[in-house]
């Protein structure tokens, strides 16, 4: 079984709609210096905005590349005016750790349960498969309709699929009240919608840029999370590293007593690492120190290193660590040290707590509307929401349905994004009945 090209597939519109904007090649770049990182996150962006328009929606890309749309509340200004506006977001870009462009979306229907070969052969050069061994995720989702790459490219659900799922939604919004309005009945209560694309998400900039007076929204939600019916309410703390080792640089042939390898004092460090905690031997709210990258030569080597931790006191006993290990490094070897360590996000299960906690409680309540308990699971990486926390306005993590993200294994399903459309929907109509 190796799937249909997904236009040969009837697929319900959500399906049809992340399909079509997967194609779009949107991978950002996290070694460039221009915002966004990429230009071509804004082929996505003007393509949103021109659906958007046709549809009847005030929508605009700014000069940054966000695009920003507004679709005002039904309820007379008195009741609208009692609800805060709500903001819902999701991501231009794809992730640069796996090729991005030419995505051809498979799908593969009624999935049996065994292993599914792709026609593709990975970057690796041996064929990719989807494989239950290896993704146990898959067990869950037998009978469903399965949605992968080619096995040559990431899918890149992560976060077309929130994509897709906003730009439906507010196609049958607009659908839906307006047929209200013509049988002379009045449109379901809503709060006024401030929906929000971002770009460069996936390098960890997709909020730098943004104008939030001119977003105007009071509380927000990412639709950019993974397993269905799970909301993240917290992420890590997250910081990174640069350790610069330098050393004093000779001839090697006359070197003795002289030299001093800063390449020999980096991979001390590194080794030095080994027994800490790892993204390979954590889970949960486990946090871990992540050498990612190691570069340079005898004269000045530099290792950076990821902090991720759950609460402040472990991520500042993480700093000292990482302190303590290059110091003796550099003592051991006799090369100079110097340690740079720069906040990336915060945990935002604080700031949700202190600004408005009603961005969880109601979307519990809009859970158990639909006959569902949520599981409320920390996020194990970062999103907008963290950063939009920080900076006032409480953004929890709506769940897509998409699994292994990053990767050419990446798959989602047809079921999984209308469930996601469904309970958007229902936080959406949540909160009308809030006011």
């Amino acid at each position: 079984m190796t799937g249909r090209p997904w236009r040969d597939v009837v697929l319900p519109p959500v399906a049809e709609r992340f399909c079509r904007y997967a194609e779009v090649w949107t991978t950002s770049d996290p070694d460039s210096d221009t915002f966004p990182s990429t230009q071509r996150q804004r082929d996505l962006g003007r393509l949103l905005v021109e659906e958007l328009t046709a549809l009847g929606v005030d929508a605009e890309e700014d000069a940054w590349g966000y695009v920003l749309a507004t679709l005002p509340s039904p309820l007379p200004p008195a009741e609208a005016g009692a609800l805060p506006a709500v903001g819902l977001v999701a991501h231009l870009d794809t992730s640069p750790d796996a090729p991005g462009k030419d995505v051809r979306p498979l799908v593969h229907e009624r999935y049996g349960g065994g292993v599914v070969a792709l026609p593709g052969p990975a970057p690796s050069g041996e064929r990719a498969t989807l494989d239950p061994d290896r993704q146990p995720a898959l067990r869950a989702h037998v009978g469903q309709d399965l949605i992968s790459s080619d096995g040559t490219t990431l899918l890149g659900s992560d976060d077309k699929a929130g994509v897709a799922v906003l730009m439906q939604l507010a196609a049958d919004l607009v659908a839906a009240e307006a047929d209200a309005v013509e049988r002379g009945e009045r449109p379901a209560a809503r709060p006024e919608l401030r929906l929000l694309f971002t770009p460069d998400e996936e390098v960890g900039r997709g909020t730098d840029k943004l104008d939030l007076e001119r977003w105007g929204a009071d509380l927000a939600y990412t639709v950019d999370g993974g397993a269905v019916d799970t909301l993240n309410v917290e992420t890590f703390n997250a910081a990174e590293a640069v350790v610069t080792f330098e050393g004093r640089g000779v001839h090697p042939g006359y070197a003795e007593g002289v030299m001093v390898n800063a390449v020999r004092a980096a991979a001390a460090f590194v080794a030095a690492l080994a027994d800490e905690p790892a993204p390979e031997t954590t889970g949960g709210r486990e946090g871990y120190l992540h050498p990612h990258t190691v570069g340079g030569t005898a004269e000045r080597a530099t290792v950076r290193v990821l902090l991720r931790d759950f609460s402040d006191n472990g991520m500042e006993d993480k700093r000292q660590r990482v302190r303590q290990r290059a110091a003796a490094a550099g003592e051991r070897w006799g090369a100079g040290v110097s340690v740079e360590a720069e906040e990336s996000y915060r945990n935002m299960k604080a700031h949700i707590e202190s600004v408005d906690p009603r961005a969880v409680t109601v979307a519990v309540e809009a859970a158990r509307a639909m006959g569902f308990e949520p599981a409320l699971a920390p996020v194990r990486g970062g999103t907008d929401g963290a950063r939009l926390s920080e900076k006032g306005v409480p953004t929890p993590n709506v769940f897509t349905g998409g699994h292994d993200f990053h990767s050419v294994f990446e798959w989602n399903t047809v079921q999984n994004l209308e469930r996601t459309l469904a309970y958007v929907g229902a936080l959406v109509r949540q909160w009308g009945a809030a006011g």
